[in-house]
């Protein structure tokens, strides 16, 4: 079972683990060990919080998953997380899931459905590029890899915890 985890809350952490049937850890700021999937925004200080997370290089990295903040993954400059993520994989927007008052439901019944709407499959496909690359990568069969740098730092205008 992967393991999903946040650098900051409301990123998402919890909707990724209800849709990959995952556990949910909650935020990881501060911990040495980051999960199989490391959310943060897509967002410069979320990249940041990604770059200073960077977990060591080799094989079994961590997938960095970003919280869609614009219509526009394309837009986002993910080489700003840094080189030691498996991969880093841009999750798109899905209308709606912000104002609803159970989005987890949505998001653990995405990958079972037959014919979803466009902004589902989207979200559908993202998330098995994500599943893909933690089985090919062989991270499910790994322990959870230690962040190069130690315990994260506050980025000047974030509070971490």
């Amino acid at each position: 079972m992967p393991v999903v985890g946040g650098l900051a809350g409301g990123v998402g952490t919890t909707t990724v683990a209800r849709a990959l049937r995952a556990r949910d850890a909650g935020v990881v700021a501060g911990h040495d060990l980051l999960p199989d999937v490391v959310l943060c925004r897509d967002t410069t200080s979320g990249l940041a919080l990604a770059a200073r997370a960077l977990p060591r290089p080799g094989p079994g990295a961590p997938v960095l998953a970003l919280h869609p903040g614009t219509d526009d993954p394309d837009g986002v400059d993910a080489t700003a997380a840094g080189p030691g993520w498996a991969a880093v994989v841009a999750l798109p927007a899905v209308p709606g899931w912000a104002r609803a008052t159970d989005p987890w439901s949505d998001a653990a019944d995405v990958l079972g459905r037959t014919d979803p709407p466009a902004a589902l499959r989207r979200y559908a496909e993202a998330l098995g590029r994500i599943a893909a690359l933690l089985t090919e990568g062989g991270r499910l069969t790994r322990p959870l890899a230690a962040s190069a740098r130690g315990p994260l730092r506050a980025v000047r205008g974030v509070r971490l915890g």
